[in-house]
């Protein structure tokens, strides 16, 4: 048998290692050239959820190996959970498929919501574009202008679906601070809820992103339409001091924890995901092309001019926060579920 040096055989191993590592990023190019990409987005085509999602579709390929194709589509029903479901039992495997869906899909799980057929654990998180608050907003011809003049009224708001935030965010004001917020369910989506207030129908909306509401709704906040009761987040909004953050609403350490809980989806607002059980090299290469998109010129110039926020959350960030929240303590969890499901 003939002897190699120490130094030739380490050598051998790193060209090995170097070759392995070049077909492995060709396989992973030669994949996404072929097959482009799908972005499932769990909303309607109007919102911020479409809008970023979009946007990111329009820069993400030239980041990817292989510079693929984007393709999306829009998946609405069930606050997002519809999208979930099919994410992570129909979707291709194959690293072809991502998605974007409602920040809530790790609540929605912890808290047992029905449908959400779905375990947040096994998505491969990819990253979060944006990070904003969530508010309950009253149509101020109500005169309703504070949470304490919603405890001496009834106020009909709108909302999409019963798991969703617009339905639970103000069941939740309703049972701790004593609110008296009535909800009408099945719109379409949130901007069908806009014009309904606008038409009278309900006078208000028991979810809203700070985000989406300064800009597609400007002239809501220009011409004093609509008055902000309540935000729910982790910290307050630096342009709204003075509403109250539901967190501060808690009446003991237990409650806040829960409050903090059921705001701990707040800053993931804009979540991207890949399928369970895609394979770890393409992960990879989406992960680390949305990171580059984040700080792409081009895109942000995009984002800028249409007024879409970007304060980016890495996948790694993610995949800790949504294992965080799954795992909050059963009695914690408890407590929440019961405030949102209880008239």
């Amino acid at each position: 048998m003939r002897s190699v040096s120490l130094g030739v055989w380490t050598a051998r191993v790193g060209a090995l290692a170097i070759g392995a590592a070049d077909a492995s990023a060709q396989s992973v190019a030669d994949f996404y050239r072929a097959r482009g990409l799908t972005l499932v987005i769990g909303s309607d085509a109007s919102g911020e959820y479409n809008q970023s999602g979009r946007l990111l579709a329009r820069h993400i390929g030239k980041h990817v190996p292989g510079n693929p194709t984007v393709t999306v589509q829009n998946m609405p029903g069930a606050s997002g959970i519809k999208s979930a479901n099919y994410l992570y039992a129909v979707a291709a495997k194959d690293g072809s498929v991502f998605g974007l869906f409602n920040k809530s899909m790790a609540f929605y799980e912890a808290t047992k919501t029905d449908n959400a057929n779905y375990k947040s654990a096994e998505f491969n998180w990819i990253g979060s574009m944006s990070r904003t608050n969530n508010l309950v907003v009253v149509w101020a011809a109500t005169g309703v202008k504070t949470l304490e003049d919603a405890k001496q009224r009834e106020v009909v708001l709108g909302s999409i679906g019963a798991g969703g935030t617009m339905t639970t965010y103000p069941l939740i004001l309703n049972n701790v601070v004593g609110t008296k917020f009535k909800l009408v369910l099945g719109y379409a989506g949130g901007q069908v809820v806009d014009l309904a207030m606008e038409r009278g129908e309900v006078e208000g909306r028991g979810s809203y992103s700070w985000s989406d509401l300064k800009k597609v709704r400007a002239d809501w906040l220009r011409d004093h339409k609509i008055n902000i009761l309540a935000q729910y987040g982790i910290r307050k909004e630096p342009d709204l001091p003075d509403v109250p953050l539901s967190i501060d609403l808690g009446r003991n350490d237990q409650e806040r924890r829960a409050l903090e809980f059921i705001s701990s989806d707040i800053e993931m607002a804009r979540p991207f995901m890949m399928p369970p059980k895609v394979p770890a090299e393409r992960v990879t290469a989406l992960r680390e092309a949305f990171d580059r998109t984040m700080v792409d010129p081009q895109f942000l110039d995009e984002a800028k001019q249409g007024q879409i926020d970007v304060s980016p959350m890495t996948g790694m960030e993610l995949e800790s926060l949504v294992r965080r929240t799954i795992e909050t303590p059963p009695e914690i969890v408890a407590i929440a579920t019961r405030w949102m499901t209880r008239e």
